[in-house]
């Protein structure tokens, strides 16, 4: 049986590996590359639970790693990047993946305390829930930029501190991407020419466009009346600005 399965494994391997990327985040780091897949797809193995354990001790990824929360199968990061203590840029490629023409976006931070060895969850939104528009619904290219992430007012994170930036793609198809990037707060003055955010790693690439993510109750019908304000209490106006023009404006 092992070997049938290792077989299938390897002769899938080059086809799968067309589908295996997903998100990238390009800046302010990222944990690792979890987009490879080198496990028995599940139109091969039914059996598959997203994770192939095999006889002789190796494991296999048939999605790729992205699939697996928190941080998509990859470990804390010991070469952590340096954000400002205040918020910073997060810049995401999306389109790696067939299916992503549209897509839900969250994006969360986790606190490592005094004594913890890691984050113990990633329970912290910092952005309220929103949705892209790519050209296509097979793989493509680009990246969009937020240009200031803040932090939940009700913390109060210290310089040195460890967190780790989450960010979470759900296709439209219901799966759940998950990617991390793990980062010591540092003080904006502190930030080398390197570090800092510029219009060389925080961009909006034109073939990407925006949604707001609204909730309305089930009687709501068309009108001013029906208009409830997008999650989070973000202004659509701000909502615009942030993701159309804001890079744009800042450099």
């Amino acid at each position: 049986m092992l070997g049938l399965r290792t077989t299938l494994a390897v002769a899938a391997v080059t086809l799968w590996s067309l589908a295996s990327a997903h998100t990238v985040i390009t800046y302010p780091g990222w944990r690792g590359n979890n987009l490879h897949a080198n496990g028995t797809p599940a139109y091969l193995n039914p059996d598959s639970i997203g994770i192939d354990h095999y006889e002789n001790g190796t494991t296999g990824f048939p999605f790729g790693m992205q699939w697996m929360y928190p941080c998509g199968g990859m470990p804390l990061s010991q070469n952590r990047s340096r954000w400002p203590v205040n918020g910073g840029a997060v810049s995401i490629q999306p389109g790696w993946f067939p299916g992503h023409s549209l897509a839900m976006f969250y994006i969360n931070i986790g606190i490592q305390e005094e004594g913890m060895l890691a984050p113990p969850n990633m329970s912290h939104p910092v952005v309220p829930p929103f949705q892209i528009s790519g050209p296509t619904n097979v793989e493509y290219d680009g990246q969009f930029c937020i240009p200031q992430v803040g932090m939940p007012a009700n913390l109060s994170l210290q310089v040195g501190q460890n967190i780790t930036l989450q960010v979470i793609e759900a296709a439209q198809h219901g799966a759940a991407l998950y990617s991390c990037v793990d980062l010591t707060l540092v003080d904006p003055a502190d930030l080398t020419k390197e570090e800092q955010v510029g219009p060389n790693n925080c961009y909006n690439s034109s073939n990407l466009g925006f949604n707001l993510v609204y909730t309305m109750s089930a009687k709501a019908t068309s009108g001013a009346s029906s208009r409830i304000p997008p999650i989070g209490g973000l202004p659509a106006a701000l909502f615009a600005t942030v993701f159309a023009t804001a890079v744009k404006t800042l450099w």
